[in-house]
């Protein structure tokens, strides 16, 4: 049986995501579709616009069946460690067959080719890549200058958001050995970072994330921004002695940080004033929240899952009984207080920074909204009924 996974952030969750899914199915031939994503904060080193759960609901009503949380190590990172970490979670399950990626490219090849030049980096390559970053460039265009320079990968591998993660995607797959077979989705409708589009059928039929949570600040729909945890980055970057162990924070990155802290109004002003070429504002948000969270490296393997929800169809059916295919060496939780204490110490270390950033989400979304919400261990994952005919 075929069982395909996809790597998400459903920031939020909108209807070309469901098209992903729909189509991820039909082109593997897959019965299920597991979704991986992104819990409390997003790869660009934001707070998801709604919580996780929201998010989770939205997914399973739009053709996921199950949504399993990516460790906030490997969700605020790099393309390249986001994309490790999503392989390698569903890598880990024992019973994903495919995945599934959205792309302006539309082809599986070039993305198979890129990443077999990136695994086998040549000569020229690193010298190209060297005297790139010696220019001032951010490694990923350096990295992006040096491949369209050794190789036929088309230029737009390397420019348009969804094939840049596909590369990283498929050269994760080539790094873990991973046995997943890679496909890819053509994207439809408004471009990844339009807010508006000139062709009113493809913003009405799959706007893009990006308008959509412009759409929701416009609204005033509530939701989380960066700004709502400024008190507590300021407190986090100013009691730090050492910013340049966070993972994407190097030494003249947490020097203008210092910098920059004493006269900065707000946590955007900041990001204006330690902005160069070569650190972007993704890269700065990242550093800010890598501190913030404690993410001083990526975690070398996937020891555990977190279940945030799942269809639920009639006994014996459906995806619940493959989660118990699911080796010993990845544990599903889905009962924290049972079984949290089934972890090993080094497991238990990695999901209390998870447990850190989710409860600090909740009390920022209390503070804000004056509401209460259950915490980690009060919330049940999100079950939807399902009867298939």
């Amino acid at each position: 049986m075929n069982v395909v996974g996809i790597i998400a952030e459903f920031n939020p969750f909108h209807s070309g995501h469901a098209h992903l899914i729909h189509r991820a199915k039909e082109i593997t031939g897959s019965e299920y579709a597991v979704a991986v994503m992104n819990g409390s904060f997003v790869q660009r080193g934001e707070p998801a616009v709604f919580s996780k759960y929201d998010r989770t609901r939205a997914a399973l009503e739009g053709g996921a069946d199950l949504v399993l949380e990516l460790p906030v190590r490997f969700g605020i990172s790099s393309a390249g460690d986001f994309a490790l970490g999503g392989v390698m979670a569903l890598s880990s399950l024992g019973f994903v067959t495919h995945l599934a990626f959205g792309s302006e490219e539309g082809e599986i090849g070039p993305f198979q080719e890129a990443a077999s030049a990136l695994s086998q980096e040549s000569e020229e390559f690193r010298r190209i890549l060297s005297r790139s970053l010696r220019e001032g460039l951010p490694y990923p265009a350096a990295r992006a200058r040096a491949l369209a320079e050794t190789s036929s990968v088309p230029p737009s591998l390397q420019e348009q958001p969804n094939n840049i993660l596909g590369v990283e995607y498929c050269l994760a797959l080539k790094k873990l050995r991973s046995p997943l077979i890679p496909v890819t989705i053509p994207r439809t409708g408004m471009g990844y970072h339009d807010t508006a589009s000139t062709d009113g059928a493809a913003q009405a039929a799959h706007p893009s994330a990006t308008a959509l949570r412009e759409r929701i600040c416009q609204a005033g729909t509530p939701h989380l921004t960066l700004e709502d945890f400024g008190s507590a980055l300021d407190y986090a970057l100013l009691a730090d002695t050492d910013l340049s162990r966070y993972k994407d924070i190097s030494p003249d990155l947490a020097g203008r940080i210092r910098r920059s802290l004493p006269d900065h109004r707000t946590i955007q002003e900041l990001i204006e004033h330690c902005r160069t070429r070569a650190f972007t504002d993704g890269r700065i948000r990242r550093g800010l929240m890598q501190c913030l969270l404690g993410i001083t490296d990526a975690a070398p393997s996937m020891p555990y899952l977190r279940l945030l929800g799942l269809r639920k169809e009639p006994a014996e059916k459906g995806v619940s009984p493959l989660l118990s295919q699911t080796p010993d060496s990845c544990q599903i939780l889905s009962r924290l207080a049972a079984d949290v204490k089934k972890l090993t110490p080094g497991a238990l270390s990695l999901f209390q920074q998870d447990l850190f950033a989710s409860e600090l989400y909740r009390q920022t979304w209390c503070r804000k909204y004056g509401v209460h919400l259950p915490n980690e261990y009060q919330h049940s994952p999100v079950i939807i009924a399902q009867w298939r005919h």
